[in-house]
């Protein structure tokens, strides 16, 4: 059995999937425009900060109420599953860095923010499934639905193991050191200039291919 090479300051790789993996935001928009047509209600000017967080946080950061985000929501999963989901593509150099990993015997999981039903069917539709040991969502009742609880949930399968986490956003940043767990914090999703600096990711790269610079310990 291929193990991770001595110099690597970790042993497991948990990624973040939109944003991260994927580019899953003209599904989301277009589903969001979808929820706010059907239920009538008025759209924030910028969707783009619905990406990533629990939709439920983002609607009530947005100043909706209970009623109208249960109503988003219903429309919002209805359009998602059946459109949205699809409108999304593996970002450009993430097949070679998960080939990469995986032959140099780092173990891969998921830790998304997205219903853990919706994140197994778009990995399906990738053909990624198999490639992960562990993947892990929110659930459609909230009861499991911030970073910090999906990490844990995840980490909890995956002990023991020495992880680091791998996403786009501040959650992703503050979900993994609500573990003591090392982020590193990508460009090529929908942060802001300086979200990832001021979250305080350890390593913050603009390629996938930097991050086998780091799991390699040569960086």
């Amino acid at each position: 059995m291929t193990t991770p090479p001595s110099t690597a300051p970790f042993d497991t790789v948990i990624f973040d999937l939109d944003g991260t993996v994927s580019d899953s935001a003209p599904g989301i928009l277009a589903s969001l425009d979808h929820a706010f047509k059907e239920t009538g209600l008025t759209a924030p000017v910028n969707l783009l900060r619905f990406i990533g967080p629990p939709l439920q946080t983002a609607f009530l950061a947005e100043g909706f109420n209970l009623d109208e985000i249960e109503a988003l929501l219903a429309a919002y999963r209805e359009h998602y599953w059946e459109i949205g989901a699809f409108a999304n593509y593996v970002y450009p150099g993430i097949e070679h860095l998960l080939n990469t990993l995986a032959s140099d015997g780092f173990r891969l999981a998921i830790a998304t923010s997205k219903p853990e039903l919706t994140a197994r069917r778009i990995l399906e539709y990738f053909g990624y499934t198999e490639r992960f040991e562990i993947i892990g969502g929110a659930t459609f009742d909230m009861s499991r639905a911030t970073k910090t609880l999906v990490l844990g949930y995840v980490l909890d399968q995956l002990t023991p193991c020495r992880p680091v986490m791998i996403g786009d956003r501040y959650h992703d940043v503050e979900g993994a050191f609500d573990h003591g767990v090392p982020c590193v914090g990508v460009r090529w999703g929908y942060s802001a200039d300086d979200e990832l600096e001021q979250a305080g990711a350890k390593w913050i790269v603009t390629e996938p291919a930097e991050i086998l610079e780091i799991a390699h310990g040569v960086r």
